[in-house]
């Protein structure tokens, strides 16, 4: 898990931006929810939900936050199913997946 700053930064080098706002906003019930906040928007659905509130670019800060933070990005259904644990991860995720996944966002935004 990351913090806010590690999450502005990240975005910051990769799109130019910090979009601290979405990374608060992707973070905003990890107070009530603890542990299991990931499950609550960091998901392809709450990227989806970025992108209709703030746009392609803010989708894409969301993707890099969710990568960074879950090692990948689970859909909602993954949490409920036991795909992915309460921390977003699967059995099979690693953390030295994470430079290639943010690579893809890169390219994508190209």
């Amino acid at each position: 898990m990351a913090y806010l700053y590690e999450h502005c930064c990240d975005c910051l080098r990769i799109l130019g931006r910090e979009w601290s706002e979405i990374h608060i906003w992707l973070d905003a019930l990890s107070g009530q929810y603890h542990d299991d906040h990931r499950r609550h928007r960091h998901h392809s659905e709450g990227v989806e939900e970025v992108r209709r509130t703030w746009g392609d670019e803010a989708a894409r800060a969301a993707q890099i936050h969710i990568v960074v933070d879950c090692w990948g990005i689970p859909y909602a259904a993954d949490y409920e199913s036991g795909k992915v644990n309460k921390f977003g991860f699967t059995e099979e995720s690693v953390a030295e997946d994470v430079p290639r996944l943010l690579q893809e966002i890169v390219q994508e935004q190209k």
